[in-house]
């Protein structure tokens, strides 16, 4: 009777909606939130919509059940094959996971392609199989919106996030999540076309750990190695384009489409990281606060894919038009989050206290 599915899961409406947040997030003035300081910046996130993320919780009888994870492994995949692309995100409630551990032996057994975290320039520590911090980010620090790894070739199909010690109430830490096709509609087609028609272009420029070492990533640490030439292996593999300079540090540059064909529904969708992959990313970013570092060697710089320069002002409209869609929600402990990386952004705000999240990255 499991192996439906759907039968182990109570509907939404037994239980209704995610309940609007306890403490109103500011996000307009908030302090190392990129960007927040510009007059479009919305004042506050937005509460969960009804149906987003969507939320699902066991049934009374699959609880009494003592189900194995590997019976609740086969029950979510089927559950998100019928229902993941439709609402983008999925919110598992009340499943009998406590720690990374368990979180990773149910990921484990999904029957989606693990993808790791390679060229990746976010901060992370592997802590399981295939399971890795979800961000070893300062507290203090916003991490921005956006699609898991769009400035690579290579990026990951599905974002699980799993809550193991949630952030107390009124205390940040809000995971924010917005869906890309509300995001396009506040865009218009005036902002997008350009970037149809003329690509996008991500460069990177990692100092060695040895000439900078306080500075955000080294590529010792973005590509896990500290020999040269598994770097060129990797850049020559993935078709970037680099350099290394007289003191040994790095840049390398790829052009991207601004759109991704997504790899179940085959249509083509938004998907990049325009306004995040510039300096704005580091110039709010407290490791880079009292840094003397000229703009050219900051760690992200974007432009379009025939070299020209993006208008700064628009990056700033671009994203504060962002946060103008992206709804935020309370964790409770065991909570699992996953999310269509093509069809919906996610983030993670500043908190004050405990919080400790699990992240795995998978593909259809």
């Amino acid at each position: 009777q499991w192996r439906s599915g759907q039968s182990a899961f109570r509907p939404q409406d037994h239980y209704g909606p995610l309940p609007d947040l306890t403490v109103p997030a500011k996000l307009a003035g908030r302090k190392y939130l990129p960007g927040s300081w510009h007059h479009e910046f919305p004042q506050y996130l937005n509460n969960p919509q009804p149906d987003f993320p969507h939320v699902v919780k066991p049934s009374d009888t699959a609880k009494q059940a003592n189900l194995s994870l590997t019976d609740w492994a086969d029950i979510v995949r089927r559950y998100l094959d019928d229902h993941l692309t439709k609402y983008g995100a999925v919110l598992l409630r009340s499943l009998p996971i406590e720690d990374e551990q368990q979180f990773s032996t149910l990921i484990n057994q999904l029957g989606y392609k693990p993808q790791g975290y390679s060229g990746g320039l976010g901060h992370k520590s592997e802590k399981a199989k295939n399971v890795m911090t979800a961000g070893d980010e300062p507290k203090e620090y916003s991490i921005e919106l956006h699609n898991e790894m769009a400035y690579l070739p290579n990026w990951p199909d599905i974002v699980t996030l799993f809550c193991k010690v949630p952030p107390k109430l009124g205390h940040g830490g809000h995971t924010c999540i917005a869906r890309v096709s509300d995001y396009v509609d506040k865009l218009g087609n005036q902002i997008t076309e350009p970037f149809l028609k003329r690509g996008v272009r991500y460069q990177c420029h990692l100092f060695s750990e040895n000439v900078m070492p306080d500075t955000y990533l080294s590529w010792q640490q973005t590509f896990n190695t500290k020999q040269k030439a598994q770097v060129e292996e990797f850049c020559n593999n993935n078709g970037y384009q680099f350099k290394w300079d007289q003191n040994d540090n790095f840049t390398y540059s790829m052009n991207l489409s601004a759109f991704a064909k997504h790899n179940k529904t085959n249509k083509f969708e938004w998907f990049n990281q325009i306004y995040q992959h510039t300096p704005t990313y580091t110039l709010d970013h407290p490791k880079y606060e009292n840094l003397d570092v000229p703009l050219d060697k900051h760690l992200c710089q974007c432009y379009y894919g025939d070299g020209g320069q993006i208008d700064e002002e628009l990056l700033l409209h671009m994203r504060s038009l962002n946060w103008t869609v992206a709804v935020g929600f309370e964790w409770q402990a065991g909570d699992i989050l996953i999310l269509d990386n093509v069809l919906v952004q996610h983030s993670r705000l500043s908190f004050e206290g405990p919080r400790q999240m699990f992240a795995s990255f998978m593909n259809y």
